[in-house]
């Protein structure tokens, strides 16, 4: 039996192993013609020179840090919804402001009913952080309504 799957969820969060999972999501929607949701949630605590260089310029146009996480945020959307070129009718973007990531994608994967999740792990927490409140891939893993898939 071949699996398709036809409603795709990606995770971004502009990291090294976030592009891995674009670059995946990229070559799964191309074999399934699936549709694709990219999300990035302002709340996963990212310093914004990480997803966005020039801060400068952010910092210059925004009075507050919501709004340079946001400006930041909706740029990586669009960044990475042009990296599935052709297809760009079947790819939908959405910023989530007020929900941690991983409450989100399980929440709306569910909702929703997305066949498959595609993210990212950086990898780049302490031990603590890891044993005691998780990473957002292992908190999606442990809980999602369908299958998941974690790029490093």
């Amino acid at each position: 039996m071949k699996i398709i799957y036809k409603k795709i969820l990606l995770a971004t969060d502009g990291s090294p192993h976030a592009n891995n999972a674009v670059k995946k999501a990229v070559e799964l929607q191309k074999l399934w013609n699936s549709n694709v949701v990219i999300i990035h949630s302002i709340e996963d605590n990212r310093i914004p020179s990480e997803i966005y260089p020039d801060t400068s310029l952010l910092y210059s146009k925004h009075t507050n840090i919501k709004e340079v996480y946001k400006e930041a945020g909706k740029n990586l959307l669009e960044k990475t919804k042009n990296m599935f070129r052709t297809n760009q009718h079947l790819i939908k973007t959405r910023l989530i402001e007020d929900e941690p990531p991983e409450d989100y994608i399980n929440r709306i994967a569910e909702e929703e009913n997305f066949d498959l999740i595609i993210l990212g792990s950086r990898g780049q927490h302490s031990k603590i952080k890891k044993v005691f409140l998780g990473t957002v891939s292992t908190k999606v893993a442990k809980s999602a309504p369908c299958d998941v898939l974690i790029v490093k």
